[in-house]
């Protein structure tokens, strides 16, 4: 049965009795908290790129029940094996996970261990170690905040109250705490271990092993390891492996056939059937040849009084480092790289893994069953996996939305789609809203190409053509229809001017060009043609991305021994791109003035031109309390006043964790520190002026997502249903007015319509009450995309004007309309009258009364009229006949009976009807006898308090798709 929309023009009154204003205004205005109440964030994946996996623990008993540390988006949770997952660490606070260790005789207790141990450019931190008892319901800090990375936690085998903790320590610095701890007390205190363990305050305990026959014989390996905006140093002369048989009083470094001199990081292993069989894979000077001990893997069968040095392989040691031996069969024997590599021989000669490449590369994290040798899952930059088979085939777990995007964009498409680059999974796009009612489902979102993914952006007025710029200045010109690629970054053969602008004697074949690993590409806010690009100097397109000009000189400090090439790795060289410096950071083109460009670099200057490019000058040395060199984060020019920006500086990578945020009216000759109440730590990634208020500002930190109400004077956390997580990218849909969330970690947020922010002047909120112009609702139209597809999917949430309204989850949705208003004081009573024009549709509800923002969700139905007795004579009658015509609805059928009969009010009894109505019964009722819904159409909205009336606007649509 379906039921006629009322179309037309409507009245919508929100009163309270009468609608004459008679009352005094109320003197008070809602709370900063109480206006943010209202607003939710929502995620909508995707799921199907995965993200990075650094620890995956079963229960030895039941590999059914396993638990996976995201590097970046906290502790997950399957009691099914991976068909589904459950996020148990939102709401701590950090979302940086090292290890997690279960307690097998009792898998309630499980520890965690915050801060992701991998050495890469981008990894964050954590505040030290968790517990939980209860299964990880919930879980509580005890402790060892400062030690920042943690790279292993192990349990004793029988005894809760003991529990190790190998801390790598800071990445960035030596500051904090680092090194091996023991707690003999269930967490309540930790001791740091010495008794022969390095205690120079630089070299960190990176991996650790107990035998399983004897808690008291221990193996941990320490490492020495500094990163620098410009360089990486892995390795040092006091890391090794030592080994204690007191249960960590004293230790004893091992030495016996392993390499001599410096060595670098380490990963250990332990046989548990036969304890003295031990296995490394040892970071040191590289010799190619086994008869000399140098990089590669190790092997000890005696508890490590000897080991024999077996494989040279070791692939980027920094990163990776780890290695396994199969419970079951000790000749089997993991390592975990780029590649996945086997061996069947206990070492001596491997395999890959992964070969037909239906497996990412990139591999961190492992979890052999010991019941079963063919059994393991297995972890990467991709996400996690499982085989039942030893690697003949893999599951791969694409239900779980832990995706690390550096940036987003969005196009003009209706409704929108979302862009995004990511860590090591290049690029993805999707949309932001699915007519499925399951939601948006994975298979809607694609990979436009590789590499790790930076800025994107995609021309306004035509959304088939975007440009994307991958790690170290990649540029690519992209055909949403077609996936055609086009140009190329700037080289000598496409740059213009390269001539006139670089000397003979500095010309290097492009070589002379320094791109920041997140190198900025920047559309013109004036013409979608033209593009900025930064390296070292900035570039600009005006033929969207064929040629290039250079219009500006170097605008880095650019400090020969921060520039240097081919100098960083340590131990192991290892040139990414990721320690480029001296090269932009962000750029920023005034919206109101096209000469104004901001333009920020990761040795801390700040350049400002106003002709375009024709002169540059530095005004960084204006900015007060931030040290010199600290990377610049973000520049943002003001929309309303072509001499203001907003600038943040973030210090992590000069271990500062101070966050950063100013502001200038005069083109940088003063600036004005707005940092003000957000805390310490909170380490600043992005800065966003709204499009229509320019007191509301939000930024992206570290830990969560900010907004002011007031330019900056007080800050608010805006993370209502979002986790904790690093917020790397925020962008204000330029015509739906949502703000969009990229986060490195937990994928794609969105919070829908931020129009009540924009249009909460200090005069509204010092307003007895308010009604928003609303945005406007749309009458979308149902999919449905496939059937059936059991448990094991991902799909990521519909704006919350789309409510399941069917028994079955995602069966199918109904339209509805958020009508938002504002309240400054408490009222007694305040109701919702909907009325359309002609008087004969009304819907008349309560509605919340309390200081803020509310927003009310109106299904579009008015109240219906009583029925007449001739109406209850037919509606008795319907009954009889179905039941009698379609007996296999009879259960439903008189349930519905006795619930219309027992209806004491006109919206219980058609609700009631429901199954009579349905599409399967031919129960001659027309649509009177159902809901009257709203059509498309403009109305007014009116709000009454307290005897005061106040009216906004309200548009419903059309389906864009239908809509001619």
């Amino acid at each position: 049965m379906s039921y006629r929309r009322a179309s037309g023009t409507f009245t919508v009154f929100l009163i309270s009795g009468v609608l004459s204003a008679i009352s005094a205004p109320l003197a008070s205005q809602a709370t900063s908290q109480e206006v943010l109440e209202a607003f939710r964030w929502r995620n909508i994946g995707p799921a199907n790129m995965g993200g990075r996996v650094v620890d995956i623990e079963g229960v030895d008993a039941d590999f059914t029940k396993v638990f996976l540390a995201a590097a970046s988006g906290g502790v997950w949770k399957s009691v099914n094996a991976g068909t589904s997952w459950e996020p148990i660490f939102d709401d701590y606070p950090v979302a940086s996970i090292g290890d997690i260790a279960i307690f097998q005789p009792d898998p309630d207790i499980i520890w965690v261990g915050t801060g992701e141990a991998n050495n890469r450019n981008s990894v964050a931190w954590g505040n030290g170690i968790y517990k939980s008892t209860d299964g990880g319901d919930t879980f509580e800090h005890l402790g060892l905040d400062s030690t920042h990375q943690i790279a292993r936690v192990v349990t004793h085998p029988t005894d809760p109250r003991i529990a190790y903790v190998a801390a790598i320590g800071h990445l960035w610095g030596h500051s904090g705490d680092r090194g091996l701890f023991k707690t003999t007390d269930a967490g309540l205190s930790w001791q740091l271990l010495r008794g022969g363990l390095p205690q120079d305050g630089r070299t960190g305990a990176t991996d650790l092993v107990m035998d399983p026959t004897d808690p008291n014989i221990l193996y941990v390996a320490f490492y020495e390891r500094l990163r620098r905006p410009w360089t990486f140093s892995s390795g040092g002369p006091n890391g090794g492996i030592f080994k204690s048989t007191d249960g960590g009083a004293n230790w004893v470094k091992l030495t016996n056939g392993l390499p001599e001199g410096d060595t670098g990081r380490i990963g250990l292993a332990i046989s548990r059937q036969n304890p003295g069989l031990l296995m490394a894979i040892v970071e040191a000077e590289h010799t190619g040849v086994l008869d000399k001990p140098g990089s590669g893997i190790y092997r000890s069968t005696d508890g490590g009084e000897r080991w024999t040095y077996i494989n040279t392989y070791n692939n980027r040691p920094f990163y990776y480092s780890q290695i396994r031996i199969n419970p079951l069969d000790d000749q089997r024997v993991y390592v975990l790289t780029t590649r996945f590599m086997v061996s069947e021989d206990g070492g001596t000669t491997f395999r890959n893994g992964s070969p037909d490449e239906e497996i990412h590369g990139d591999f961190h994290a492992m979890w052999l069953d010991p019941g079963n040798t063919d059994r393991y899952y297995i972890g990467q930059d991709k996400g996690p996996f499982l085989t039942h088979d030893h690697g003949d085939h893999f599951l791969f777990f694409d239900n779980i939305a832990i995706a690390q995007y550096y940036r987003i964009g969005v196009d003009m498409r209706d409704p929108y789609y979302v862009y995004g680059g990511l860590q090591d999974n290049g690029t993805y796009g999707g949309p932001s809203f699915s007519r499925d009612a399951r939601g948006i489902l994975s298979d809607s979102n694609w990979k436009l190409h590789w590499g790790d993914g930076q800025d994107i952006q995609i021309d306004p007025t035509d959304w088939r053509t975007l440009y994307t710029e991958a790690e170290g200045g990649s540029f690519r010109r992209y055909n949403v229809e077609t996936h055609e690629f086009s140009g190329t970054r700037p080289n000598p053969e496409n740059i213009r001017n390269y001539a006139e602008t670089i000397p003979a004697n500095m010309r290097n074949g492009g070589r002379e060009f320094r791109f920041n690993w997140s190198a900025p590409l920047v559309m013109s806010p004036h013409d979608p043609s033209t593009l900025f690009l930064g390296g070292n100097h900035l570039f600009k397109t005006t033929d969207k991305g064929d040629t290039w000009s250079i219009i500006s000189p170097d605008l880095s400090t650019n400090d020969p021994a921060k520039t240097m090439r081919g100098q960083s790795g340590g131990i192991t060289p290892d040139n990414s791109g990721a320690e480029t410096h001296g090269s932009i950071t962000s750029v920023s083109q005034s919206p109101i003035d096209r000469g104004v460009i901001w333009v920020g670099t990761d040795d801390g200057n700040v350049q400002v031109t106003q002709n375009g490019g024709g002169s540059w000058t530095n005004v960084r040395e204006n900015v007060p309390g931030v040290p010199q060199a600290i990377w610049l984060g973000r520049l943002e020019a003001s929309r309303f006043d072509k001499g203001s920006v907003y600038v943040t500086f973030d210090g992590h990578r000069s271990d500062v964790f101070t966050p950063w945020i100013f502001t200038t009216t005069d083109f940088g000759a003063t600036w004005t520190n707005i940092t003000n109440n957000i805390p310490d730590g909170q380490v600043i990634h992005v800065i966003r002026e709204d499009r229509i208020n320019p007191n509301l500002l939000f930024v992206g930190t570290e830990f969560a997502v900010f907004v002011s109400l007031d330019g900056g004077a007080r800050w608010d956390r805006l993370m209502n249903n979002m986790p904790t997580v690093a917020t790397q990218d925020l962008v204000i849909h330029p015509r739906d007015a949502d703000l969009v969330a990229g986060t490195h970690g937990r994928s794609i947020w969105i919070l829908d319509d931020i129009t009540p922010l924009q249009q909460l002047t200090p005069e509204v909120r010092a307003s007895p009450a308010h009604v928003f112009e609303q945005k406007q609702a749309t009458l979308w139209h149902n999919t449905s995309r496939g059937g059936q597809r059991g448990h094991h999917w991902f799909a990521g949430e519909n704006p919350p004007s789309i409510e399941l309204t069917s028994s079955v989850p995602r069966a199918r949705f109904r339209n509805t309309a958020f009508l938002t208003y504002y309240i400054g004081q408490e009222s007694d009573d305040v109701t919702l009258e909907v009325r359309d024009a002609s008087s004969r549709n009304t819907r008349t509800v309560n509605v919340p009364s309390s200081p803020g923002i509310h927003r009310y969700q109106w299904d579009l139905r008015f109240d219906p009229p009583l029925f007449t007795e001739a109406q209850r004579a037919q509606i008795d009658q319907a009954f009889d006949r179905a039941l009698v015509e379609v007996p296999f609805f009879a259960d439903r059928l008189q349930t519905a009976r006795v619930r219309f009969n027992e209806a004491d009010n006109p919206t219980a009894e058609r609700t009631a009807l429901a199954p009579l109505l349905s599409p399967f019964i031919d129960s001659g009722l027309g649509p009177e006898f159902g809901f009257q819904t709203a059509g498309a159409g403009s109305y007014v909205v009116s709000l009454a308090i307290g005897g005061r009336s106040y009216s906004g606007t309200l548009r419903i649509r059309e389906d864009p798709l239908t809509d001619n």
